[in-house]
């Protein structure tokens, strides 16, 4: 599996180039759960039983304002997956927190 999802430095930049742009989002396969926000972004948890790499949990990160959302983190969907995309979104949304300066 491919670690380029994974957080990087330029997390927030544009990428070198684009992932290629997908369809409309499916209205029958929503976020599995939003975690929270902080710091002007939300943190969230999407199955893509459709992606390149086959079924995975998506760990993404979005603006507030905006629907766009980054995938910061993938993993395979197995029955130990959910947990672990669970305590990293959770981690990540606690950085945002502490970014924030809600200490």
């Amino acid at each position: 599996m491919s670690d380029d999802n994974v957080i990087r430095p330029t997390f927030g930049a544009p990428r070198v180039a684009p992932a290629p742009e997908r369809t409309e989002p499916d209205p029958e396969q929503p976020p599995l759960r939003l975690f929270g926000a902080a710091a002007g972004h939300r943190v969230g948890l999407i199955r893509d039983p459709a992606a390149q790499e086959g079924d995975v949990f998506r760990i993404v990160v979005g603006p507030e304002d905006e629907e766009a959302v980054e995938t910061v983190a993938l993993l395979p969907a197995t029955t130990d997956a959910e947990g672990e995309a669970e305590r990293i979104g959770f981690a990540i949304l606690r950085a945002l927190e502490v970014v924030e300066g809600a200490v």
